[in-house]
């Protein structure tokens, strides 16, 4: 598939998980940058490909790149330039989960490495490319499961070894095996009704005149879409802000928050705006929600976002969470901490290899420092809620014992309503979803007061 002049669809896709290892890109925001610059006439068709190609590549990176350096012997895919690499997991990407024919895959790999590098590289590409081709990976695997189970789960379900041991810590053996898998079944889809323009019934009756078929859930303005017809995005009451997409367990903060109409609200980590344009919607655009970031970029997509919804009562500003102060006070707050995103697996593959356990470690050191913040900007009598979606005890229940012991926050009673409970001794009074258990991305939720 020809682009325009001298640049392939492999080129592209290159280009784009180049953005999201080296600058931590999501998939959507790194393929926006790379098909700024392609034009042609199979522009719009190469970019629905060139989305699934990434999104499949960093969901399975771990399996492919255990292939690679299966053949590589003695370096791993590490060691080579990173586009060289790129352009090998799309190879073998193309062989062993697409099931291209091996000699078209490999032609189209080899043209491109002739033209960014050299003859000598494109030999040595070629021959890699043959061994990739006849690499029998289900006999690999089961040498590699007697030898490491956990290293075995590790590259067939294509997770990080870090996050096996924790599910399997967590759930043990079976259960954590199927959390593996469902977060690499396909992202499930929850619309939610804006309640500033339509209500979750009218919603309902909309989707089914254009073929989306839905489900009621536990959260009362939010509908599961079971099947459609046509995506929820072309149709027109989304494009008009009647309806936006949220997770099922994101959506349920705003609810346990219950922000009422004429409070001040802060909403400290507020991009992408979910929860802040929920918490308007429940305030019925009365009050006023102050929503803070650090990002000036995402905060001018807030922006216009907030014209689309109709939201009126929500002053951005462009500042850190962990520092930002303001003299009157707040009635509520929204906590939703920046965090390993070890809960979205399905719907972010990338960030998979995003974390460390040293990264975790410093944002955990930002995830208290927002707590403190929190409590500082918290009239006495105001209520907030802390939330993330890291399926980790640290990121989650040792950070409220943290707020309880060293901030001066209380836990208050709140009755989910669905959901699971969580771990040690406040387990009983915090909110816990799983992906496996609960078809939305696994999510943790404490509210909790300044009295």
């Amino acid at each position: 598939m020809e682009l325009f002049y001298r640049v392939s669809f492999q080129e592209v896709v290159a280009d784009a998980l180049i953005l999201v290892r080296e600058h931590e890109m999501s998939s959507k925001h790194a393929l926006e940058r790379v098909f700024r610059r392609v034009t042609g006439k199979d522009r719009e068709k190469a970019r629905g490909l060139a989305h699934a190609y990434v999104f499949e590549i960093e969901k399975w990176r771990a399996k492919i790149d255990f292939i690679i350096n299966s053949v590589l012997k003695g370096s791993t895919v590490e060691d080579l330039d990173p586009y060289l690499a790129n352009l090998l997991r799309i190879g073998t990407f193309e062989i062993h989960f697409r099931k291209v024919p091996p000699a078209i895959a490999t032609d189209s790999i080899i043209r491109v490495v002739k033209e960014k590098f050299d003859f000598s590289r494109a030999k040595f590409v070629n021959a890699l490319m043959h061994s990739i081709e006849k690499f029998d990976v289900e006999k690999a695997l089961e040498r590699l499961k007697e030898k490491d189970r956990i290293e075995w789960l590790s590259v067939r379900f294509s997770h990080p070894r870090w996050y096996v041991e924790y599910a399997i810590e967590l759930f043990g053996y079976e259960e954590a095996v199927r959390l593996l898998l469902s977060n690499n079944k396909p992202q499930r889809y929850y619309v939610r009704a804006n309640t500033l323009k339509t209500d979750v019934d009218s919603l309902r009756a909309y989707l089914e005149e254009n073929g989306v078929r839905t489900a009621l859930t536990p959260v009362p303005d939010v509908l599961k879409v079971l099947e459609y017809e046509t995506p929820v995005t072309r149709l027109d009451w989304y494009k008009q802000g009647k309806f936006v997409i949220q997770d099922l367990a994101s959506a349920y903060v705003a609810h346990v928050l219950a922000p009422e109409p004429g409070e001040r609200v802060l909403d400290l980590a507020a991009a992408p705006g979910s929860k802040t344009f929920h918490a308007a919607a429940l305030m019925e655009n009365r009050g006023e929600i102050v929503a803070v970031d650090y990002s000036y970029d995402r905060l001018m997509r807030m922006k216009e976002k907030m014209k689309l919804l109709g939201i009126e009562n929500v002053r951005l500003v462009h500042a850190d969470g962990q520092s930002f102060r303001d003299k009157e006070g707040f009635d509520k707050i929204i906590l939703d901490a920046p965090c390993s995103s070890s809960g979205t697996y399905r719907q972010f593959p990338e960030v998979k290899w995003h974390f460390s356990e040293e990264k975790i470690g410093r944002i955990i050191s930002v995830q208290r420092n927002m707590l403190r913040n929190a409590y500082e900007n918290l009239r006495d009598g105001g209520e907030m809620t802390y939330s993330t979606c890291s399926i980790r005890i640290d990121e989650n229940e040792e950070n409220v014992l943290f707020a309880i012991d060293r901030v001066g926050l209380e836990l208050v009673p709140y009755d989910f309503s669905w959901g699971d409970r969580g771990f040690l001794e406040v387990g009983d009074k915090v909110f816990r979803a799983w992906t496996h258990r609960h078809d939305c991305n696994s999510f943790f939720i404490a509210k909790m007061g300044r009295h």
